[in-house]
């Protein structure tokens, strides 16, 4: 706010003094903003406060409504930050002058927007030459006051005579203008947190019969520096053949319930993992597998990278490891033979999981 306050007394200062420094001062242009930073939730300023800044930089205010150039600035994502598009006649006539101008934060992004600005066509950016006419800031008209009579007449003064001077205060005497008034501040608040869900593909290699693939969603709520999900995912193992010795015709199948609370650390979330999961097995009778025996719970931890897409949409890929409370067992007679009980497989403590897909922020 004292920034603000400042680029603001500096150019109407200049501005009150320029009738009489006019021949001194060096010449000063002017543009029409076309002003495009419509990115919700970015911190971006709006065209009256980036005129301000670009009146820091000039020392006098430098968007006026009758200036023959235009200058323009468009704002869009690219991923990783933000980019700034600044385009506007070229001073030597030919085409345009444009510049791209990259920040990972709107309100910094723009402030070097307005450095850039100011070096290109600041006193500085002539090199001793005059700036093109059509760049030339149009003049300041002044209309002066007329004067005012402070000489009362004689009758009135008169019927003011007998007057009391202890006479009550008028109820506006004392009370500042409705336009010294300060107007309470209006500020986009954001949210607190942030919700989002998420859908992906996984890919188990390690822990089922056979490397398993599936996919499944994710509930999270994010905070500044902490998060909270839940998902759900289910994994099967596409080719046929479970164990050894081999039940040629069998597939199994998992499916998971796990809770994350995970640190936010830039790109990276490290989270803990609590899951609950039942084993499932596709196989001839008399091999079965029910939900009491297939159940199981882990604990473990997960590392999920994220890659901002745009400011809804962001990619996410994960490596998480469980440790097993029990092992399941697969068992049951071999060729039929109800006398030769035999194992088939036997799962181990520790299982193995990668993901990849795409967060959507509820909440913009």
């Amino acid at each position: 706010m004292i920034t603000r306050v400042v680029a603001v007394a500096v150019a109407c200062t200049v501005l009150t003094l320029s009738g009489k420094a006019a021949a001194e001062a060096p010449p000063q242009i002017a543009f029409r903003l076309d002003y495009q930073a419509n990115l919700p939730g970015r911190g971006c300023p709006n065209a009256d406060e980036f005129g301000l800044i670009l009146a820091g930089e000039f020392g006098y205010l430098l968007v006026r409504e009758d200036a023959a150039a235009t200058l323009r600035v468009e704002t869009r994502t690219n991923g990783k930050g933000i980019d700034a598009e600044l385009s506007a006649p070229n001073p030597t006539g030919e085409g345009e002058w444009r510049r791209v101008v990259t920040s990972r934060d709107c309100r910094e992004l723009l402030y070097d927007a307005a450095t850039l600005i100011r070096i290109r066509f600041g006193p500085g950016g002539w090199q001793g030459e005059e700036p093109p006419p059509w760049l030339l800031a149009p003049p300041w008209f002044e209309v002066e006051s007329p004067e005012l009579r402070t000489e009362m007449p004689a009758a009135f003064l008169d019927s003011m005579a007998g007057e009391s001077l202890e006479a009550p205060l008028s109820p506006w005497e004392g009370t500042a203008p409705l336009w010294a008034q300060s107007a309470p501040a209006q500020e986009t608040t954001k949210p607190p947190f942030q919700a989002e869900v998420a859908l992906g593909a996984t890919v188990m290699p390690y822990g089922m019969p056979r490397v398993a693939i599936g996919g499944g969603g994710m509930l999270g709520v994010r905070w500044k520096n902490l998060a909270f999900g839940m998902d759900i995912r289910g994994v099967i193992t596409p080719v046929a053949g479970v164990g050894d010795p081999e039940l040629k015709d069998a597939r199994a199948s998992l499916l998971t319930v796990g809770f994350l609370p995970c640190i936010a650390v830039r790109f990276i979330d490290i989270c803990g993992a609590i899951n609950a999961t039942i084993l499932g097995l596709d196989a001839p009778p008399p091999i079965v597998v029910t939900a009491s025996d297939g159940f199981s719970m882990g604990f473990g931890g997960r590392l999920v990278g994220r890659y901002p897409l745009s400011s809804r949409f962001t990619l996410f890929g994960y490596g998480d490891v469980s440790g097993q409370l029990r092992a399941i067992t697969i068992r049951g007679p071999l060729d039929g033979d109800s006398t030769n009980i035999v194992t088939h497989w036997r799962s181990p403590y520790i299982r193995v999981a990668l993901g990849l897909g795409v967060a959507i922020s509820l909440i913009e």
